[in-house]
């Protein structure tokens, strides 16, 4: 035993030559490892901080455009409404005059709507079939602005009812079913009837500023990848990376992607998919802008999505930028490695220069190392060379020095020795001394010994014996546990008790356990167990640390057990609340008085009584529990109705898998 102790007691270097390149090798890779990590972290953050600046930029490049469209509509409606032969249209109710007219505006300038509604809102003429007239547009709200001499465009979502008049084509265009997108957030519907349009609408005024009608039209969205194809156009400049486009553009219709040259599996247009999760809940939930990575059908983007707005301020879609992950992640991945092969020649490099180094120091000490060798073995006459100035070399001359003192004292020695030889004589005497002494008491305790072997005290079966057996097992059990507690209560104090977390089922791992430890006790006292929502308890997984959870519920049932009336029950439960999960063992007894449920968790508290003196334990148990509980996060605390029960209960905050 001794030799292994010896053994593992040893550094695994024999040579102070290679403990120190261990040594210097051990500061490096320290070093290093930490430089690495913290250099790649730096510059991969460096460089997703870069690609969110960018695409933010890009966002905003993105509306330019975006309301560049918009303005341009609002423009045309401008001119054409200030126009002399419609204001007389208008004026005149010469409807097909009108209708002509502003269906050759519409075509010449690329617009899906343009209608002209009179001064009481009645629509006068429409440019596209069915040419639908005479229908209410006044509670329109940007005719409604109109009508006040105000110039408005905003993007506007155009129901159903309403396409259908505007054109039918428009409505046939408008209607979308979804496609199944991974990570989409669920929705009720499958399809959308409803289009998204850039919208102006202008007020038609004669010459005296009176107000005859308006003329508003639009953009229709739907499928049209003019403004998406010109993001991507002015943004990313074309610019490819593995084939495969870099950055992308999208308008949606709340979440339902309507117009966008991000491409599906099959290398169409994604129409149809819908934005992911984590984007609806910021964006369309929240009305925040999210810029950061995220998922666009079938691969990563770091990408910027901001909400789209109607005139009176309803988030009603999204316009997205984004450009592809891979190129940032690559550029990353080969930072990385340029990082590692530096380390990896310097590391080298540095071991070249400390095993030099250190053989400059270890050579002298070589022969230190054989000098006193020699005089271990008797040969004093061994001095070794002063090669240098330095510690060394001082060193050297420090061993010469005592070698010659040596010599000395060697001779001295054997005149001491003398004296020694005497002063041995005594201490054998007096050792002789000491033994006759202890013989004695010895013989007494051997005597007790054969007593018990000889079992005078009667056969083992005895219920004498029975009983002294059964006591020393209750107080060998009350002293084991003792030490536990006081272990743990030393382990609290020096604020050494560490909390290992893992996921762990808690039912299995925890409770189950001390169940099974505490059935004799239970069977003893005729005590019932009632697990209360066991179903959902047997399933629950957190994060926590399995072997002091099972020392909280170990505490807390065995008190339950100890305190609790014979043939009573003690109810095990659980119960998920938001932010946590909540634990708590009841039993039917005496319960606590309400002066003492402030106290009973502090350190050797115990309740007065008869009672408890008669199951007294260290005090330590809940105090422990209570400390485990609060290093895991949570709460712990004790409810009673005096004389009928009492309950303690405690929470752990709930984990997130996978983090």
């Amino acid at each position: 035993m001794w030799e292994k102790i010896k053994f593992w007691g040893k550094w695994p270097f024999r040579t102070l030559l290679s403990k120190l390149v261990f040594s210097f090798l051990l500061v490096v890779l320290a070093g290093g490892t930490a430089s690495i990590i913290i250099g790649i972290r730096m510059v991969g953050n460096t460089i997703i901080a870069e690609a969110h600046k960018k695409v933010q930029h890009d966002l905003a490049s993105a509306w330019i455009l975006y309301q560049e469209k918009l303005n341009r509509i609002q423009d045309v409606l401008s001119l054409t409404a200030k126009r002399d032969l419609i204001i007389r249209g208008v004026m005149g109710g010469q409807a097909d005059l009108l209708r002509r007219e502003l269906e050759r505006v519409r075509i010449d300038y690329g617009l899906d709507v343009l209608t002209v509604v009179d001064r009481k809102g009645i629509v006068v003429t429409r440019t596209r079939s069915p040419y639908c007239s005479q229908d209410f547009k006044g509670n329109d709200e940007m005719v409604r602005r109109a009508l006040r001499k105000e110039i408005v465009s905003s993007t506007e979502i155009i129901p159903q009812d309403e396409l259908v008049q505007e054109g039918l084509d428009l409505a046939r265009q408008a209607y979308m079913e979804f496609v199944p997108t991974p990570k989409a957030k669920g929705r009720p519907e499958d399809k959308e009837t409803a289009g998204m349009m850039m919208k102006a609408a202008v007020p038609i005024l004669d010459i005296n500023n009176e107000v005859w009608g308006v003329i508003y039209g639009g953009s229709f969205l739907n499928r049209n990848y003019e403004i998406v194809d010109k993001i991507k156009d002015a943004v990313f400049r074309g610019e490819r990376y593995k084939g495969k486009d870099t950055g992308t553009a999208t308008i949606f219709q709340w979440d339902l992607r309507i117009s966008t040259n991000v491409k599906d599996q099959n290398g169409l247009r994604a129409i149809g998919t819908r934005v992911a999760r984590e984007v609806y809940d910021q964006v369309l939930e929240n009305g925040r802008a999210f810029i950061d990575r995220a998922f666009v059908v079938n691969e990563w983007y770091i990408a910027a999505y901001e909400p789209v707005r109607n005139i009176k301020g309803e988030i009603i879609g999204i316009l997205y930028v984004g450009t592809l992950e891979a190129p940032y992640a690559d550029l990353r991945k080969n930072v990385i490695y340029s990082f590692l092969g530096v380390a990896f020649f310097g590391l080298v490099l540095v071991l070249l220069l400390a095993y030099f180094i250190t053989r400059s120091i270890t050579r002298p000490i070589d022969n230190l190392m054989k000098a006193t060798e020699g005089i271990a073995g008797g040969n004093f006459s061994q001095e070794v060379p002063v090669e240098s100035r330095d510690e060394v070399g001082h060193l050297a001359a420090s061993f010469n020095r005592m070698v010659r003192t040596l010599r000395a004292t060697m001779e001295e020695l054997y005149v001491v020795n003398t004296k020694l030889q005497d002063l041995n004589r005594h201490y054998l005497e007096m050792v002789g001394f000491i033994t006759h002494e202890l013989n004695q008491p010895m013989g007494v305790l051997k005597g007790f010994l054969i007593m018990l072997q000889d079992e005078s005290l009667g056969p083992l079966t005895t219920s004498k014996q029975r009983q002294a057996v059964g006591t020393m097992l209750r107080n060998v059990n009350a002293l084991i546990n003792m030490i536990q507690k006081y272990l743990q209560l030393g382990r609290i104090e020096s604020g050494r008790m560490e909390v290992n977390k893992a996921w762990i089922p808690i039912f299995e791992e925890c409770l189950a356990p001390v169940l099974e430890d505490e059935k004799q006790q239970l069977g003893a006292r005729r005590m019932q167990v009632i697990l209360e929502n066991e179903e959902a308890f047997r399933r629950v997984e957190n994060e926590a640390d399995p072997v002091l959870l099972r020392i909280v519920f170990n505490n807390l049932i065995g008190n339950a057990v100890k305190y609790g009336k014979e043939g009573g029950k003690v109810w095990v439960g659980f119960r998920e609340e938001p932010l946590e999960l909540l634990f708590y063992v009841k039993n039917e007894g005496r319960g606590i008085p309400p002066d003492k449920l402030g106290v009973v968790f502090d350190k050797f508290a115990r309740l007065e009584g008869e009672l408890e003196r008669r199951r007294r334990g260290t005090g330590l148990g809940l105090f422990n529990a209570k400390q485990i509980v609060e290093k895991h996060g949570g709460r712990i605390w004790a409810e009673s109705e005096e004389g009928k029960w009492a309950n303690f209960l405690f929470t752990l905050p709930r984990g997130v898998k996978g983090s």
